[in-house]
């Protein structure tokens, strides 16, 4: 500016000082950390930008917006006269990990300055790590080989780093020792036979833990194995040897003697049948297939056999099927079913009429084909007089009685 002295008119040079220059942040960036477990109104940062101008021209006004996520605005909060950042809740990393605000200091002119502030949620340990099914079941044949893994279980944590590596472990269930598992991919494997005679499902009670200092834990993971049978056991007789006796006159469908064979497998494998072996066309015994009762089927004559000896064969419904054999002796008992029978159809004899009493004039004989039978002899017709006689009990001689 010039300006003209009013005595001398001289000129005079004035300078004038600028006023009202704009804000500014000392950097155009800010970045941050807070831990998330952090109580609501942490202090996180100061923001300070400065302005040239003195007194109420150089005066700031603060002031934030998130231009990507409009929910870290319910998260922090500035101090519109500190520029101070603090939390208005409690974080949670999980939810989300950056929050990026635009930070505006601003003068009474108004001028104003801008800088971007990113701050990170630092991760701490506080998910649990949680299994992806809760109940995790699969069946296994018995007959699997050592060391095939059965299943996988899986939990994940939502933490990040050491505190989200899960590792897994058995707690309890494991009988006899018959599984193991990869502490870190959570793999079960058979490492000892299994026997679905013997033990038929297992609950295995399946821990997983983070790496977190302290670790969090699981326990609720649960494995149920159910073993699956295989027939590998054969049908076992009970009460061996089988032996019977029975009447010969016992009527058709009589029940002689019950064949009983157990098996160690279910279900198919452990379904019996029953056939009789060592047989012959006419063989007067049957066995029901399902029941294992042997009973008569041809009319029994103990005067024409009376001893029977055959097999009997049990055979299960597996695939392939597995069978026992055992023998059956049956003995037929004498029913009292023969009439005697004389060894001649007519007797012929010529006496002496001087015969003396007590002369043996003729040996009749005759036949029983039952057991200890006991034959005796009597006259009962044309003896006129009773000139004859015979002894009753052994009917070897008849003799002269008078």
């Amino acid at each position: 500016m010039v300006a003209t002295h009013r005595k001398s008119g001289k000129l005079i040079h004035r300078g004038k000082r600028q006023v009202n220059s704009g804000p500014r942040f000392q950097i155009s960036t800010y970045q941050v950390s807070v831990p998330e477990n952090e109580p609501p109104y942490t202090h996180v940062i100061n923001l300070k930008a400065v302005d040239p101008d003195d007194g109420e021209a150089g005066r700031l006004e603060y002031s934030m917006k998130s231009p990507q996520d409009k929910r870290s605005d319910n998260y922090f909060r500035i101090d519109a006269k500190t520029g101070s950042v603090s939390t208005i809740q409690q974080l949670d990393r999980e939810l989300m990990d950056t929050h990026v605000f635009l930070v505006f200091g601003k003068d009474p002119h108004p001028l104003t300055a801008t800088a971007t502030v990113q701050i990170t949620v630092e991760d701490e340990n506080d998910n649990y790590p949680q299994f992806s099914e809760k109940r995790y079941e699969v069946q296994v044949p018995e007959n699997v080989a050592v060391n095939t893994k059965v299943i996988q279980v899986e939990a994940t944590d939502k933490d990040e780093g050491n505190n989200a590596k899960v590792q897994y472990s058995i707690i309890s269930g494991n009988i006899k020792g018959q599984f193991y598992i990869n502490s870190e991919k959570g793999e079960i494997n058979v490492i000892n036979p299994l026997d679905y005679e013997m033990i038929r499902e297992y609950n295995l009670r399946i821990k997983a833990y983070d790496g977190g200092r302290p670790p969090l834990m699981n326990n609720t993971g649960m494995v149920v194995v159910r073993v699956v049978d295989i027939n590998d056991n054969a049908p076992m007789f009970v009460s061996t040897p089988f032996q019977a006796t029975v009447l010969e006159n016992v009527p058709l469908g009589y029940s002689v003697i019950h064949i009983q064979a157990i098996d160690g497998d279910s279900g198919e494998n452990a379904r019996l049948e029953y056939r009789l072996t060592d047989t012959t066309p006419g063989f007067p015994f049957t066995i029901n297939n399902s029941t294992g009762w042997i009973t008569v089927g041809e009319e029994l004559d103990r005067e024409t056999t009376d001893f029977y000896t055959f097999g009997v064969v049990a055979r299960d419904h597996g695939r392939p099927a597995m069978s026992s054999s055992a023998i059956v002796s049956i003995m037929v008992l004498d029913v009292n079913d023969n009439v005697p029978a004389f060894t001649e159809k007519t007797y012929s004899l010529k006496i002496n009429e001087d015969a003396v009493v007590g002369t043996s004039v003729l040996t009749v004989t005759a036949v029983d084909r039952d057991i200890n039978s006991v034959v005796t002899y009597q006259i009962f017709s044309g003896n006129t007089r009773n000139p004859c006689c015979s002894p009753p009990m052994c009917g070897c001689q008849g003799r002269t009685c008078a």
